[in-house]
């Protein structure tokens, strides 16, 4: 029971991570994108979120610890070799976007505030903002593609698959607590991205591969010693009806972004702004988790 537990979070987890560091990422769905692409990419993310889970529930580690520094493993696991694009700008890519994006916005924001206790008007107010910040963060992909997409492609690839979100937080809401499963269903997923990744070290070996290693070995350190201090429920506060405000986010950047698109705004390069801010506010995130689990 408690192995069948920790598979529906893992999945649970993918699909709230397929979104945020897929959809919300993206901003317009790519050419050909169908229901079989977006299955096989939650399924990936399921497979990183299991080995996050895994360490989260090894460690003992809780609340937004858990979900930054779990957010990071999963964000340096789909980077760093699910699709290996974490090497192609070495350094700037072991920040962005393992750390700032899959860490402080699917981990750290999208899966830690909701389950933090705000008041429903708190959290309307913050997926507005995040939902501000999609609109603007939106404007970047002028840049790369040919044309803008088709509004109703648009909303469903931002705004109805975003329905997956508020899915996972009431699936996590039923399970209550973290599942304890037998160590060997914990090392399951943990080995399989291991045997990954030496397949790619085998194939075409470059040196910076081995940060993902050391990276791996810094975050269970900095989880391990976090959870001998760890307090609070395991999965935060369950957040019920209110996981639905979650929706006000994609709903203002679905009908923002293309007005910004229609006036010129993609001149505005907010990949810099992005990446500068979220990437800086992820260091400083990660600095002080190493720093604290150092004192413990």
């Amino acid at each position: 029971m408690q192995s069948l537990r920790y598979v529906i979070a893992a999945i649970a987890l993918g699909g709230i991570a397929v979104w945020v560091s897929e959809n919300w990422f993206w901003f317009m769905p790519p050419p050909g994108m169908n229901a079989f692409e977006f299955s096989i990419a939650w399924l990936a993310y399921s497979l990183a979120a299991a080995c996050a889970l895994s360490a989260v529930i090894w460690t003992g580690v809780r609340g937004w610890p858990a979900a930054f520094l779990g957010g990071a493993m999963l964000g340096y696991l789909a980077e760093g070799v699910i699709v290996g694009t974490m090497y192609e700008g070495f350094p700037l890519q072991l920040v962005w976007t393992p750390l700032a994006w899959h860490g402080l916005m699917t981990g750290g924001v999208v899966l830690a505030l909701p389950r933090a206790g705000f008041s429903p008007a708190r959290l309307a107010l913050i997926w507005a903002v995040f939902g501000l910040f999609g609109a603007y963060w939106g404007q970047y992909w002028t840049f790369e593609r040919v044309g803008l997409p088709d509004p109703v492609a648009l909303a469903v690839y931002v705004g109805g698959l975003a329905g997956v979100v508020v899915i996972g937080h009431l699936v996590l809401d039923w399970l209550h607590d973290l599942p304890k499963p037998p160590i060997w269903v914990l090392c399951i997923a943990p080995f399989l991205m291991f045997m990954l990744w030496w397949y790619q070290i085998i194939a075409a070996f470059v040196p910076t591969m081995l940060a993902f290693p050391a990276l791996m070995a810094l975050l269970v350190w900095a989880m391990w010693r976090l959870g001998k201090v760890a307090t609070g429920p395991d999965l935060g506060v369950p957040g019920g009806w209110t996981h639905g405000l979650f929706l006000i986010a994609p709903v203002i950047a679905v009908v923002l972004a293309p007005l910004g698109w229609a006036q010129g705004w993609g001149t505005l390069e907010s990949n810099w702004v992005t990446a500068l801010g979220w990437g800086l506010a992820s260091l400083a995130a990660l600095g002080r988790m190493i720093w604290r689990a150092a004192r413990v």
